[in-house]
């Protein structure tokens, strides 16, 4: 993947996000982040209680999985802000190695979670109706393995998270240069989003 997915066309300095662009970031930023604390509840669960909770749990994930599919579109069509010129080289490749990093765990946690499903020793009904446990016979060594995955999965995502909006608090409060503002929700006043689009 090059760096034009990063710095795709000619970005305007200053600009801001589109509406798309952080409707879809904020929706996915709380999804993820209730499916990391959702997951950690399931871990010392029952098998029965796994069955029931994997109804909301999978469904979500699908839903996430289907965004991130959207978002990567989007992202291939419609160039970002240009970062700050002042940014230090190492911060503007940290950034851009972070994003990258998102979309990936995101898609391997979501096949993750679509095999531990299949290969689960209970039923996995996807909200109530996409039985996904269908998909593959119960198989203990695959299921130990897709749910080894998933944790490390969990982890890490939750690690960058923590990196990233530990990167945008320093950004908004010591740099004061307005990298938060251009992703807060809302319509920023005479600002341009990004080439052009609304």
């Amino acid at each position: 993947m090059s760096d034009n997915f990063q710095n795709q066309g000619a970005p305007q300095a200053g600009a801001h996000y589109s509406g798309a662009a952080k409707t879809l970031h904020w929706v996915m930023a709380v999804l993820v982040l209730l499916m990391l604390a959702a997951g950690s509840q399931m871990l010392s669960a029952s098998d029965a209680e796994k069955a029931e909770a994997t109804v909301g749990h999978s469904a979500v994930g699908l839903l996430v999985l289907g965004l991130l599919i959207i978002r990567f579109g989007y992202r291939l069509r419609h160039a970002p802000p240009a970062l700050p010129a002042d940014l230090p080289g190492w911060q503007s490749r940290a950034a851009i190695w972070n994003h990258r990093a998102f979309y990936l765990l995101i898609f391997v946690q979501a096949v993750a979670g679509i095999g531990t499903a299949a290969t689960a020793p209970y039923e996995v009904m996807t909200a109530g109706v996409l039985p996904l446990s269908a998909l593959a016979a119960d198989d203990p060594v695959w299921f130990a393995r897709f749910v080894a995955l998933h944790k490390l999965g969990a982890l890490l995502i939750a690690s960058l998270a923590a990196v990233h909006i530990a990167a945008a608090l320093y950004h908004h409060f010591i740099r004061k240069d307005g990298i938060l503002r251009r992703m807060w929700p809302g319509r920023a006043k005479g600002a341009g989003t990004e080439d052009g689009a609304k």
